[in-house]
């Protein structure tokens, strides 16, 4: 189990990532995985796919609960930190409600995040009624690729969502006083579209690094959801370091060496950038090393 659990750091824009845990299946056999088809997904191009009847596959089902059509995405892993955009378009009787899961580059569970992640949206210009979300994700080095799957549950497919009537929609783009119409109530659905794009982006969610050192009751007590940090890179010349600043960096080395010991990844995390804010990049190496060897 301590192998087998992967997971990602605290902190994650908007977003509640939900951690594998003994209630929950924390491990796909990867076998199965590798002979799944794999979509690639470019940086900063839409990725289109259509979920029916021939996506259905049994090996979600200790997820889902029924035999969900899967989407498989497989993502650059070598380029930084990525924001990964998920949106399911609603038709006018239906939507697919997307559960995701993200595997690191050995096809170990790093995050799974429900449908409650994905919001509603309304339709805006060319952009339909639509659920989505936006995962902010950092892979660690040595990874190629990290993997997405996307599903849907018997749980969700039971629910609707209700859906503003485009009369009002209309009247409120227009600035006008919506009318009293009845919203719409859309169905969910096992079939439907998926919609990835993936671009570059600041973050600090790691993806490969072992869950155990996210477990810690003073990492748990200091989880800060919905907030994102402020990640400011610097790339400092290569003057020589004076005295005074070979001593800031033990500092903070030897800071972000403890916070860990503690499991602290909140306190290593804001270490780290407020290191990388005075030029400093070894801490940074530090904390990776750490995390890595755990």
């Amino acid at each position: 189990m301590k192998k087998t659990l992967f997971s990602t750091a605290l902190l994650l824009a908007n977003m509640l990532v939900v951690l594998p845990s003994t209630a929950t299946p924390n491990h796909i056999n990867s076998t199965v995985l590798s002979q799944l088809n794999w979509k690639d997904v470019p940086y900063s191009e839409t990725v289109t796919t259509t979920l029916s009847t021939q996506q259905k596959q049994n090996f979600i089902v200790p997820f889902a609960g029924m035999e969900s059509p899967v989407a498989t995405y497989r993502i650059p892993a070598n380029q930084g930190t990525l924001e990964i955009q998920i949106s399911s378009p609603m038709t006018k009787d239906h939507v697919f409600v997307p559960n995701a899961i993200v595997l690191d580059s050995q096809f170990n569970i790093a995050a799974r995040y429900p449908s409650s992640e994905f919001k509603f949206k309304g339709e805006r210009g060319l952009q339909p009624n639509r659920l989505v979300a936006e995962l902010n994700l950092t892979p660690t080095p040595n990874q190629d690729y990290i993997y997405l799957l996307v599903y849907t549950t018997a749980q969700d497919v039971q629910k609707t969502t209700m859906v503003p009537h485009p009369a009002k929609s209309f009247a409120q783009a227009t600035g006008k006083q919506p009318p009293s119409i009845a919203d719409i109530e859309v169905k969910h659905s096992p079939y439907g579209e998926i919609n990835i794009n993936v671009t570059a982006a600041d973050g600090t969610r790691f993806i490969g690094i072992p869950t155990e050192i996210f477990t810690g009751k003073k990492s748990a007590s200091n989880q800060s959801v919905g907030a994102k940090p402020i990640v400011k890179e610097e790339h400092p010349s290569k003057a020589v370091i004076t005295s005074v600043d070979k001593e800031t960096e033990a500092y903070f080395k030897q800071a972000v060496s403890n916070a860990l010991k503690q499991n602290d990844v909140n306190r290593a995390l804001n270490l780290v950038n407020e290191a990388e804010k005075l030029g400093l990049t070894s801490p940074r190496k530090i904390f990776l090393q750490q995390v890595s060897s755990k």
